[in-house]
């Protein structure tokens, strides 16, 4: 499939999905919530300022290999950080799209990509800890709940086998999150 016909089908698929589902307003979060916005707003502008200058950079050396010097870029997410995407960007350029993480898995099931030569996908979102996270955090911070813990996913992919990944450990702490561990896990590929 070609760049524009995919971009254009994913722009498509998020303008349903948005009907359906809408970005709530930044007002009526949880305070969890807000924080996980928080979070990820400032985590998505420090990669757009940073992580994605080196890697348009790679690319543009690659095109010659066929990677687009211009790709199109996948934002995933969670609610908070739609919401904190929406105010980043309200209006997002056509070479912009952001989309709940589950959303974009479905679509991208049944509209697969072989080569990602036209898009980076960059992702950011919390979830509860759960199985080695857990154990290390037991480890490393015996007295937090587990029931507080969070991990906060970052990544970005922009070719195959090209990108990395990332987990930080946070504790929602009943007003805030505090940081616990950055990086407690991470891989490039």
């Amino acid at each position: 499939m070609k760049k524009d016909d995919w971009g254009e089908a994913l722009r498509d698929y998020v303008q349903t999905q948005r009907q359906r589902n809408p970005i709530p307003d930044r007002d009526t979060l949880s305070p969890e919530e807000e924080w996980h916005c928080r979070v990820i707003g400032g985590e998505f502008l420090q990669w757009d300022q940073r992580g994605l200058d080196q890697i348009m950079q790679q690319r543009y050396v690659l095109k010659a290999v066929g990677f687009d010097p211009e790709p199109l870029i996948v934002i995933t997410t969670s609610m908070p950080g739609l919401v904190a995407m929406k105010e980043i960007a309200p209006e997002p350029p056509p070479d912009l799209v952001y989309l709940l993480h589950e959303e974009f898995q479905t679509w991208e099931s049944q509209h697969p990509v072989h080569s990602m030569t036209f898009h980076i996908h960059h992702w950011s979102f919390f979830e509860p800890a759960d199985g080695e996270v857990v154990l290390q955090a037991r480890s490393d911070h015996p007295d937090a709940p587990v029931s507080s813990l969070r991990v906060h996913r970052t990544g970005t992919l922009w070719g195959r086998n090209c990108g990395s990944t990332c987990q930080h450990l946070w504790q929602w702490q009943g007003e805030k999150l505090a940081l616990l561990n950055e990086a407690i896990s991470r891989a490039v590929f």
